[in-house]
This record gives structure tokens, C-alpha cells and sequence, in this order.
């Protein structure tokens, strides 16, 4: 018996047949990444020293865009073959073979040698044969008790110098400064900023007090924890009512130790102060003037070599040759030594317990009348 199909099945069967016969070949797939189990890569300098490495315990290929991405890729970089820099990073991008490679997420670069400065950042661009380091994200810069960020950075491999740029910002124990930007060597710790420089000082151990530093520019040395703020400088301690004005300063931060070489004029409270040269220890809250000491108050001028103030005792000494000036009674003093205490006034009053002192003063006369008498020495 024969079997007749329908004619809607047939008429679908052969449009099936149809659209086969026009239907395209699927497209290949494209290539899978090669998945390595770990990543070595090495090069030489034109001498046949090693120039650099990096390994990775996984990576994966890409063939097509040259393209390898690492995972915890470890790496040196050496100066004349011997190794100089360690470097360190969440992941990596290699990319054409190691002409450019890009680590990501919590990049470190580590000065090898006895101070182990390091350089950190978020996402680093590293062109080996520019000897070039370009960090985008959060480069920091740390060495003992100093930190250094900025917006961007870029570290030249050749000359060992981190160029920060954008605002960038100083930490140091106590002391926070900022600059336009700055500069560093990697070999000396040598710093050189771009001001002007806006800091401020918080004392250890005093709570809610600020003191606020400007100065021009900025040198200094991360290795030696110091730092010369350039011309004209100002101090400012609003809980003394203390001001400093001077020219190149030095703030030692592992000696917490202000100090100026060339002349500088201040006031605490009703003193004025000025002097050749300064020395101002905050740990012992003692000021030292070497040089040139010069203090006015009102109604009293002194002049000595050298002034030793402590400012936790309100105390002042003052040494060799002494001129002690009153305007009362056109007073004048001479003494080596010379002591003073610091009233609740804020003025100090000098006495010379045990010392010899020569004293002239004049005593107004009675009347017109009468004649005027000669300075009375005692």
C-alpha cells in the first residue's frame, strides 16, 4: 500500500533541503591562550650581562596579540650585572615578547642594598629598553621614617632618579610638608622639591597642637632623615606665640633639631629675638643661639655672643659680653653672664646671682635749676 505524505510536509522538507544547500560553514574558533605552568623570561645588555629577568608560576599566552599575562610576576633588574632592583606585582601584562611589561596591584620595586628603599604603586609601566618606569596610580616612595606620594612618577632605571609629579607630599615623624613637585636619587637618597612648600608640625605628645612651616623650595636627604627648607622661611607656633623668619633651614628629623646657619629674626610672646645663627632642640625645649644674640622686650635691649633659651623652664641665659639696656633711667648693664626668668607676662627679668655686674644709670635732676649730674657707676 503505498503512503502518500502530505504536501505541507513534503513543501517543508524541501525548503529544509534548501536552506542547507545555501547555509555558510560555520567559522573556526578562535585559538585558546596557551597556558604555561610557569613564565622565565631573560635578557642581556650589549656587554652579554644580564640586563633583567622576570618569572611567573602561571602565565597565559595569547598568540595572536603576543600577549602574556602573569600571574605574581617576580622579577630583578640589574646595573652591570649585578642585581640592583627587585621588583614584584599582583599580575602582569607581557606584552610582544617583553618589549613593554605592565604590573598591576600592589607593585613593589626594592632598592637592594643595607637601607632597602622602596618604591611602590598600583599600576607600573615598564619599557626595558628605555630603562623606563612609569607609575599612573598611587607611587610612593618609603626609606626609614620618610614617605613620599605624589599623582604620578616616573623612574629612570639608567640615572636611578624617581621624578614625582603633580602634588606631591613629604611625611616624616612629626612633620608634614607639600610641594609642586620633587625628584630623588635612588644611589644618595638625595631629595630636591619644587615649592612653595606648605607643611605642618605635630608635636609628639601634644595634642591639638599645629605648627605651620612655608619656605620657597625643598632639599634635603631621605637617607639622612633631613630636610632644608630654602628661603624666606617662616615657623609658626601659635600655642607659644612663637614666629621663626629666616633663610635656608635645616629640620633633622631623627634629632628633631630645627636649626639655621645665616641670620633669622623671631618673637616668643613679647620677646624679640635675632641672632647670627639658631639651634632649636624640641626634645629638650631648648633654643641656642651660637651667634650674634640680640633680645628686645619692652622698655629692655641685651646683646650677647651666645643665648641659651629654655622654653619648658621659661628660662634664658646669656653669655660673654652681655649689654643689658633699660630705657628707664637710660640704664646700662655689663656682665658675662646674665640670667633670666620668664614671667606669667610673658617678659623676662634678668638678674646676675653671684656674678660681677657694671651698671650706669642716669638720675633726672630735681629742678631745672639744678645742675645735672654725671652717670653714677656702680
Amino acid at each position: 500500500m503505498r503512503t502518500v505524505l502530505p504536501r505541507a510536509l513534503i513543501l517543508g522538507m524541501a525548503l529544509v533541503l534548501l536552506v542547507g544547500c545555501d547555509r555558510k560553514p560555520p567559522k573556526p574558533k578562535a585559538p585558546q591562550p596557551f597556558v604555561f605552568r610557569s613564565l622565565n623570561l631573560r635578557q642581556q645588555d650589549g656587554q652579554g650581562r644580564p640586563a633583567w629577568e622576570l618569572t611567573s608560576p602561571q602565565a597565559r599566552y595569547d598568540l595572536q596579540r603576543r600577549v602574556a599575562r602573569a600571574t605574581e610576576p617576580r622579577g630583578v633588574i640589574y646595573a652591570a650585572g649585578k642585581p640592583r632592583y627587585k621588583v614584584q606585582a599582583t599580575s602582569g601584562l607581557v606584552i610582544n615578547d617583553g618589549e613593554v611589561i605592565q604590573l598591576e596591584g600592589k607593585v613593589r620595586i626594592q632598592v637592594l642594598g643595607p637601607r632597602g628603599s622602596l618604591i611602590s604603586g598600583d599600576r607600573v609601566r615598564w619599557t626595558p629598553s628605555k630603562q623606563l618606569m612609569e607609575i599612573d596610580r598611587k607611587p610612593v616612595l618609603t626609606e626609614r621614617k620618610s614617605r613620599l606620594s605624589s599623582s604620578t612618577a616616573r623612574f629612570l632605571l639608567d640615572k636611578e632618579k624617581l621624578e614625582l609629579r603633580g602634588p606631591t607630599r613629604l611625611q616624616q615623624p612629626e612633620l608634614d610638608l607639600r610641594v609642586s613637585r620633587a625628584d630623588w636619587l635612588a644611589k644618595t637618597g638625595a631629595l630636591v622639591a619644587a615649592g612653595p612648600v606648605k607643611g605642618e608640625r605635630r608635636p609628639a605628645g601634644e595634642t591639638g597642637t599645629i605648627q605651620t612651616v612655608t619656605g620657597s623650595s625643598l632639599e634635603g636627604n631621605t637617607r639622612e632623615e633631613v630636610v632644608d627648607l630654602l628661603g624666606p622661611v617662616r615657623f609658626v607656633d601659635p600655642s607659644r606665640k612663637a614666629v621663626f623668619n629666616g633663610q635656608r633651614t635645616r629640620w633633622n628629623a631623627k634629632e628633631q633639631v630645627l636649626s639655621t646657619d645665616l641670620p633669622f629674626t623671631g618673637v616668643a610672646d613679647q620677646t624679640h629675638v635675632a641672632g647670627d645663627s639658631l639651634r632649636l632642640m624640641l626634645g629638650e625645649t631648648m633654643a641656642i643661639i651660637p651667634s650674634g644674640c640680640r633680645l628686645r622686650q619692652p622698655g629692655e635691649r641685651l646683646q650677647a655672643r651666645e643665648c641659651r633659651w629654655n622654653w619648658g623652664r621659661q628660662e634664658i641665659e646669656a653669655v660673654g659680653g652681655v649689654l643689658l639696656e633699660r630705657d628707664q633711667n637710660q640704664q646700662i648693664t655689663r656682665s658675662e653672664r646674665l640670667f633670666g626668668k620668664v614671667g606669667a607676662k610673658g617678659l623676662a627679668e634678668f638678674t646676675t646671682p653671684g656674678g660681677r655686674v657694671f651698671s650706669e644709670l642716669k638720675i633726672p635732676p630735681a629742678s631745672k635749676e639744678r645742675r645735672q649730674p654725671a652717670p653714677v657707676t656702680f
